[in-house]
């Protein structure tokens, strides 16, 4: 079966409200589509949901130069296909996050056609290793206000719209007010709630070295990206020695070996490559298997559209991700997984691909 078209197209979705964390706001979903069609009528169809802001610049790298390396290819050579779509990725004049995150869409698309010519869900493609994934909400960004009361009516919405845990943005005010918002998650969700915070490189070592001090009655599944990125696998490895809260990182980097560094150094409990940055899925379930051999666990960050079947085929897979509606509209329209939200878990669709629907609103149909 050979790919006959390829195309993406950018979307832009203003929110309700700004969503701010630590030194970002974001006001749309900003992302692209990508669609495929193959000889034999299969039809793929993904999408990536964070784009910096590059959308247009990833569409026509992917229109113009990408798309040209999966056309008339075979759907089943997904992996030759990432590699002859990699020296598009290495002009070294070039905005490497435009060719990596164009490399990315085309390779997801590749593995939904490869799916579904097997007419399989990725789950099963993978291996399925577990029937469930618990549900986390990244939330709790700041408010102008920035009122207790309100982050634990949050905590409670979030646990009636079917999720487990929240992943708190941390790091945009003192570290005595980021200290009392935990504590207010905390007891709004209940000993059990699966409570972690992310602090998207906020801190300087000491400053993470005080929050974490401070956190240790509340149970945190895990503090992610605490300190500043300019040194950051040496940080995160003092860090990590100084403390029995998990550390997660692996976002920022964008490449396995970048991943490896991290491991190496021993600076992670757990990682969590976005696929988008790093050049899709293949490279994706290589530093997976790194972090397996490792003992590591995996966790995700953003494109619940995808995790929502990678965590299911990761026996050492956490959480799977998600926001609320507000904040990402898109995946809700689009992810039957969204709708197979069961006592705060996410189960496997049996939907073949991703799982994703192009023309929206999903359904389990």
């Amino acid at each position: 079966m050979k790919i006959q078209s390829v195309k993406a197209e950018v979307f832009m979705v203003p929110l309700p409200r700004h969503f701010q964390g630590s030194s970002y706001s974001y006001t749309h979903k900003k992302g692209l589509f990508a669609h495929a069609t193959t000889d034999e009528g299969i039809e793929g169809f993904c999408y990536l949901g964070d784009d910096f802001g590059l959308g247009q610049l990833i569409a026509k790298a992917v229109n113009e130069e990408f798309s040209n390396v999966l056309i008339n290819r075979d759907v089943n050579d997904v992996e030759s296909i990432w590699h002859d779509m990699r020296p598009l990725a290495r002009d070294i004049l070039g905005d490497r996050r435009v060719a990596l995150h164009a490399q990315a869409l085309m390779d997801i698309l590749c593995w939904d056609l490869n799916a579904k010519s097997a007419q399989r869900s990725i789950v099963d493609l993978l291996g399925q290793k577990r029937k469930n994934a618990p549900i986390m909400a990244i939330a709790g960004y700041y408010t102008a206000q920035n009122s207790l009361s309100d982050l634990a009516d949050e905590t409670r919405d979030l646990i009636e719209l079917g999720c487990s845990g929240m992943k708190l943005k941390v790091g945009g005010l003192s570290i005595e007010e980021d200290i009392a918002r935990v504590k207010v998650v905390r007891e709004a969700g209940g000993g059990d709630f699966n409570l972690a915070v992310d602090a998207n490189q906020a801190w300087s070592l000491g400053e993470a070295l005080k929050f974490v001090d401070a956190c240790g009655e509340f149970n945190l599944a895990w503090v992610e990206e605490p300190v500043h990125w300019d040194n950051d696998i040496a940080d995160l490895a003092a860090l990590r020695k100084q403390t029995e809260i998990p550390i997660c990182a692996g976002q920022s980097e964008n490449s396995v070996a970048g991943i490896a560094r991290m491991i190496d150094a021993g600076a992670v409990d757990i990682c969590n490559l976005h696929p988008g940055y790093a050049g899709g899925i293949t490279p994706w379930l290589i530093a997976a298997d790194l972090a397996r051999k490792n003992q590591l666990q995996l966790a995700n960050t953003g494109e619940p559209q995808l995790s929502a079947s990678l965590m299911l085929a990761m026996e050492h897979g956490m959480s799977i991700e998600i926001y609320h509606p507000d904040r990402d509209p898109i995946f809700p329209q689009h992810c039957a997984a969204f709708n197979a939200r069961d006592n705060g878990y996410i189960k496997e669709t049996k939907l073949h691909g991703w799982g994703l629907l192009p023309g929206g609103t999903a359904t389990l149909s």
